[in-house]
């Protein structure tokens, strides 16, 4: 077979395209004598919601505790990754998760590893497997639920801790809610595929409008090739439905600026919705709108009665929110309330102090000495370290 033109006109370029990938993190790589080193290994990169909250939003924080932090690039190949580990000597691994293919433990044999979990992955197919297999070879789970945490202690692993997902805070204050329309959102990424969610959403919204004609209903997340048939099937009298395209975060923050009430709910009949966090509902947090959300998962912890609309009763649901589209001083007064438990809890800062705890544990009991020589990934005492573009 023919070798593509693509790959003809690459393969000379293989050496610099490597260069230019690692040159972005070789400077942080050379700091071996900084203390307290971290390696982040990403998912995905900054666009993806999950990465950039848990991994390169967090590492950004975790600098101003003390923390030197080396986010490696996805895209970088395992001799790559392992070049840079080499050269950085990291105290600590932080791997978020098995969606990356090289988000494997076993191939960073005796480095401690931190391993995120924000999602309940063991629930999906193509992915419960790698999971499994992660449990016994990782240090420590950080697991974005409670759910997540004592699934990873029952199967192997030695320690686990929750972190709930943070969010940096706009320097803006969030409008008043006096200007604001009559939008509900539901800001599920990937909408279509809660269907049980999307099922919810559709009867109380039905009844909303009927009380409230003109209210807006307003999805997320439509990316080329979606179905508007989905945004459709929402359709009712009263009620206007609108679909937002995937945006940047910054732009999702400022979306909800004239938005009046969020909508967060978990059914948790299917597995994978039994592990969900807060991360669909800390833009309505941040940017002060209510929450109308289950009481199931982590929201019955961080929520009260004076900081959401909370229920598995659609009557209790509906007549709340019809209650609060009426009244915006009630809206005003729950968003203030929920927005100060967010900036406690629920920040970046938040996040990266309660990491920066567990990282510091870990550590501390590590014998690192005796583990790093034992890796082979960093060089013992006297040796040059390795050339970083060696092949």
């Amino acid at each position: 077979m023919p070798v593509p033109p693509s790959s003809t006109l690459k393969a000379p370029f293989r050496p610099a395209l490597r260069l230019i990938r690692e040159a972005r993190v070789l400077p942080t790589a050379m700091r071996r004598s900084a203390p307290r080193r971290l390696v982040a290994l990403p998912a995905k990169p900054p666009t993806d919601g999950a990465a950039r909250l848990r991994i390169y939003d967090l590492c950004g924080v975790l600098k101003t505790l003390g923390w030197t932090c080396l986010v490696l690039p996805p895209s970088l190949t395992l001799a790559q990754r392992k070049r840079m580990i080499r050269l950085f000597g990291p105290d600590v691994i932080l791997m978020q998760g098995v969606r990356h293919p090289l988000n494997r433990p076993d191939l960073y044999p005796g480095i401690p590893i931190a391993f995120d979990m924000d999602d309940a992955d063991f629930h999906l197919e193509h992915l419960a497997q790698h999971v499994r297999e992660a449990m016994p070879g990782v240090a420590t789970v950080i697991a974005g639920s409670r759910y997540v945490a004592d699934w990873a202690l029952a199967n192997g692993a030695e320690q686990a801790t929750v972190v709930w997902t943070g969010t940096r805070s706009l320097p803006s204050e969030p409008p008043g809610q006096e200007v604001r329309g009559l939008t509900v959102a539901w800001a599920q990424t990937r909408p279509m595929d809660y269907s049980n969610e999307a099922a919810f959403v559709a009867r109380v919204m039905v009844r909303v409008a009927e009380a409230m004609p003109g209210v807006t209903l307003r999805l997320y997340d439509r990316r080329e090739g979606d179905a508007a048939d989905f945004a459709h099937g929402f359709a009712a009298p009263g009620l206007r439905v609108e679909w937002r395209p995937s945006m940047s975060y910054g732009d999702y923050l400022k979306s909800f600026e004239d938005v009046a009430l969020g909508l967060a709910p978990l059914l948790p009949d299917a597995p994978f919705v039994r592990g969900k966090s807060f991360g669909k509902v800390l833009g309505y947090l941040e940017r002060g709108v209510p929450v109308v959300c289950s009481d199931a998962g982590e929201h019955p912890a961080f929520f009260d009665p004076d900081t959401a609309l909370m229920s598995n009763d659609e009557d209790v649901l509906v007549a709340g929110m019809i209650r609060l589209l009426a009244e915006p001083g009630a809206r005003a007064e729950m968003a203030r309330h929920a927005r100060a438990r967010f900036l406690d809890c629920l920040t970046s800062h938040a996040a990266a102090e309660r990491v920066a705890k567990t990282l510091g544990a870990l550590v501390q009991a590590m014998p690192l000495a005796d583990w790093r020589e034992m890796s082979g990934m960093v060089p013992r005492r006297g040796l040059e370290p390795p050339r970083p573009y060696g092949h």
